[in-house]
């Protein structure tokens, strides 16, 4: 195995470092599943035999299944309790290896008693069956169905009911789930209120394994589509995702008779063909309230030099107003739909705001403009329904998942034969969510396409967490609002905004794994606000309409956090026992100064103030152009040449991530949100708020003489490692001061649409604690290994003893997760030392000077 290299960040202006670190044989054993009690005895053998253990499985979500292999389980209890019944089944105890989905109540999902307070009764969920053997799957329903009639089941197969016992349903796939939690019900009754005559939505089919299959699913649902008076707009089909989907529109008499009649003798609700039914993906920008927006005065603005450098970020959005006197020379606007022509001035709003954060951030803050040009691809135009608000919306003609493949694919592959249009860029930025699609356990579409999409273009997808912005019930009257101090204030939102986190879910794509989620926290520099609104939170907390994670599988999500802007909200004007405070969504102080389009057209000199997850999610875009930049120059330092070992997409995930950390918001919450019954998982009851908590980029690019930054890279296949030596700067040894050690490491991972796990490949690394003697701090230990980045941050005061030469053996592992591993997988790893820096201690010269020892031997 090749030796990997660990490349030291230069400290201000001095030239780049490698330390030469060893690759390890492949050593990892994974355990294999086996099956348990393989001789079946006499009195199972009738029921047993036709189970083929091998084929079977359970799941927690439906994705990549076909309708005739998929039983549903709906159970009455938590499933823990239904996975201990099924171990006392011969032949079916290894069935019980299945993903926990948290359906013991917890923080995040609770039923409620009549007068709102929580009760620990277990939730309701749902488990998918799987089968090969069409045999077995009918006979255990007609097992199902003996029992409920009331018949004794056969003797020797009392463990099934006790298995049943735990179960409200065992059925086929039917109208239920292809309704089940999608919202499109809502969005139906939405659009029937409005007058809609006919109403788009996306009927997601199963998708079949060859394409002759797919073909004829697809002609059973457009004929029953058109039976009905429906039009089909469009298809999109992508095996790598496992996705196949119509957009249709329906008549408004067949949805306001699935509306009164649930369905249930509707064919085209009934087709075994359809998955799902959902909403028309309603991916749009945050609408504001235009009619209370400021004439923000001209400013006089130093711009700095125009970008010489090609795209390295792409923002895929709303169209900006390119000739905007901020953004002027500095966009490259690729508009193959024709969306341009869709909007009136004054309209372009979202893109312009976007596009305004990434080349200059907050124009409040005087920082420099980037020195690559932004690639810009509209994706929505205006929402004519939305009209007063200046709404952006993906056109309601096309459907989204097929709009972003194609978007994508132009960058880097081209389209048709036209070449690629940006391949350099390594960062995409999705400003944008779909507010209908809350993250509930299954991976959406989009979050699967993104994660596809960066394995395969190998490119980071920057995505916003999403934004909530309905009123925040913070629990006592009016009354006693009016009274409490700006503190008390502080920790009634905090609680509130907690305790909904079920309303304030992530929204799609959000989930992705591969992608880095962004949250906002509540930082900008803007000074004053409208008379009459309160500033509840203090600076760089977590912003109050910030969506929440955990993400798919318990992943730490979002990411990060970033600058969103402040909120500010306002008391009720009318008293209630229950106040409520409102969400200033006006596009005037307090926020982030961007570039605004004025209601003119030649107005090209306004700005106005925003807020959320976009806001946040742009600015850690333009930080990945930043330290794209640093890379740029390891590349072409001494031994540059192993930053082309990585592509930069990774290298930019481990090291913006690596800048993150919970500071003092994470105390703040501590004081505020712990309690008796979240004391000991509260570092991950945290993360779902903070993420991995706020970034810093420029304690990445840049170290000092009391910080020291190393990075290091490269590719691991299944079962293989690799040790990165990190030397430790002898003037530390015993010595008790406090000292701080930051491990990031970040990778894509290829996915498996088949496999309920998803992400076919898990690296990790175990934090080297006894060397310096530090522990771990901030995020929970077992999160951290659950998406595709592990940021360990470590700290302690103990003496560490150590000699001359040593070093923290920093040891990369790479595993299958999700079926065969056989593609190798590219990690980027981010090592940060730092102590204080009133000791006076030049740590990194230390460093500097082991590393030419390493080289010399």
């Amino acid at each position: 195995m090749p030796e990997r290299p660990l490349l030291v960040l230069p400290k201000q202006g001095q030239p780049v470092e490698r330390v030469k670190s060893r690759g390890m044989p492949p050593n990892i054993k994974r355990p294999t599943l086996e099956r348990q009690g393989e001789r079946l005895t006499p009195r199972f053998e009738a029921l047993q035999q036709t189970i083929d253990a091998h084929r079977a499985r359970f799941q927690m979500d439906a994705q990549g299944l076909a309708p005739e292999d998929v039983v549903v389980l709906e159970t009455v209890g938590a499933v823990d309790r239904f996975v201990q019944a099924v171990q006392r089944i011969p032949g079916m105890e290894w069935l019980a290896e299945v993903e926990d989905v948290d359906m013991p109540p917890d923080d995040d999902f609770f039923v409620q008693t009549t007068t709102g307070e929580r009760t620990d009764r277990p939730l309701s969920g749902r488990l998918f069956m799987v089968f090969a053997n069409q045999v077995a799957l009918d006979q255990m329903l007609s097992l199902w169905r003996s029992q409920q009639a009331g018949q004794s089941l056969a003797r020797g197969l009392g463990p099934w009911g006790t298995l049943f016992a735990l179960l409200r349903d065992v059925r086929r796939w039917g109208v239920q789930d292809r309704l089940h939690e999608t919202s499109v019900l809502d969005d139906w009754r939405e659009r029937i209120e409005r007058g809609a005559e006919t109403v788009p939505c996306e009927l997601e089919l199963w998708h079949r394994g060859s394409q002759s299959m797919r073909n004829r699913a697809r002609d059973r649902v457009v004929a029953l589509v058109e039976d009905h008076g429906g039009t089909v707009l469009d298809e999109a089909s992508i095996s790598e995702i496992a996705f196949h989907a119509l957009l249709v529109t329906l008549p408004q008499r067949m949805v306001s008779d699935v509306l009164s009649r649930g369905g249930n003798d509707v064919d085209l609700v009934q087709c075994e063909q359809i998955q799902f039914i959902r909403a028309s993906g309603q991916m749009m920008a945050t609408p504001t309230d235009n009619a209370s927006a400021e004439n923000e005065r001209e400013l006089e603005l130093q711009l700095g030099p125009l970008p010489e450098k090609p795209p390295t970020v792409a923002l895929l959005d709303g169209l900006p107003l390119e000739d905007h006197l901020g953004l002027k020379d500095r966009l490259v606007v690729d508009d193959p739909d024709g969306f341009e022509s869709n909007y009136q001035p004054g309209q372009q709003i979202h893109g312009t705001a976007m596009a305004s954060l990434i080349a200059h951030g907050d124009f409040g803050s005087g920082e420099p403009p980037l020195s690559s040009l932004l690639y810009v691809r509209p994706i929505m135009y205006p929402d004519p329904k939305d009209w007063r608000n200046h709404g952006e919306r993906i056109p309601e003609s096309v459907l989204v998942v097929d709009l972003l493949h194609r978007a994508v694919r132009r960058l880097f592959e081209g389209e048709g034969d036209q070449p690629p249009v940006a391949s350099n860029v390594a960062v995409v930025n999705l400003s944008i969510g779909i507010r209908d699609r809350p993250f509930v356990r299954a991976l959406s579409p989009l979050a699967r396409l993104l994660d596809w999409l960066a394995w395969r273009y190998k490119v980071l997808f920057v995505v916003s967490a999403g934004n909530h912005t309905q009123p925040i019930c913070v629990g006592v009257s009016s009354a006693d609002l009016d009274i409490m101090d700006d503190t008390a204030i502080e920790r009634a939102v905090l609680q509130a905004v907690a305790a909904d986190a079920r309303h304030r879910r992530l929204l799609s794509p959000a989930e992705s794994l591969n992608a880095l989620t962004v949250g906002a926290s509540h930082a900008d520099v803007s000074s004053g606000s409208l008379p009459g609104w309160i500033d509840p939170l203090d600076m760089g907390l977590p912003s109050p309409i910030n969506a929440q994670g955990l993400g798919f599988r318990r992943a730490i999500k979002p990411d990060v956090f970033a600058p969103g802007g402040r909120v500010a909200l306002r008391k009720p004007y009318v008293p209630s026992a229950d106040a409520e405070l409102e969400v200033h969504t006006q596009r005037s102080k307090p926020g982030q100064l961007v570039a605004a389009p004025g209601p003119l057209p030649g107005d090209l000199s306004r700005f106005e103030h925003a807020r959320g997850t976009s806001n946040a999610a742009a600015l850690v875009s333009r930080g990945a152009a930043f330290l794209h930049e640093v890379l740029d120059d390891l590349r072409d330092g001494p031994d540059g040449d192993v930053i082309d070992e990585v592509p930069r997409a990774v290298w930019l995930k481990a090291m913006i991530a690596h800048g993150a950390n919970w500071g003092e918001a994470g105390d703040r919450l501590s004081a505020v949100l712990r309690n008796p019954s979240n004391g000991r998982k509260f570092k991950e009851y945290v993360a779902r708020l903070l993420g991995y908590g706020s970034v810093d980029v420029d304690r990445v690019g840049e170290c000092t003489a009391w910080r020291v930054t190393a990075i290091g890279g490269g590719e691991l296949g299944e079962d293989e490692s690799h040790i990165h030596a990190f030397p430790l700067p002898l003037s530390l040894n015993g010595l008790s001061i406090y000292k701080r050690l930051t491990i990031t490491l970040g990778w894509l991972s290829p996915i498996n649409p088949r496999h309920q796990a998803w992400r076919r490949a898990q690296l990790w690394f175990d934090p080297p604690m006894d060397e310096l003697r530090v522990k771990r701090l901030q995020a929970d230990s077992r999160a951290v290994r659950r998406g595709t980045l592990q940021h360990e941050t470590l700290g302690g005061r103990a003496a560490a003893s150590f000699n001359q030469g040593d070093a923290l053996d920093i040891r990369v592992s790479c595993r299958a997760d999700a079926g065969a591993l056989e593609e190798r997988v590219p990690y980027a790893l981010v090592t940060t030392l730092e102590v204080a820096e009133d000791l006076t201690l030049d740590i990194y010269d230390e460093v500097r000077t082991a590393v030419r020892a390493r080289l010399r031997v």
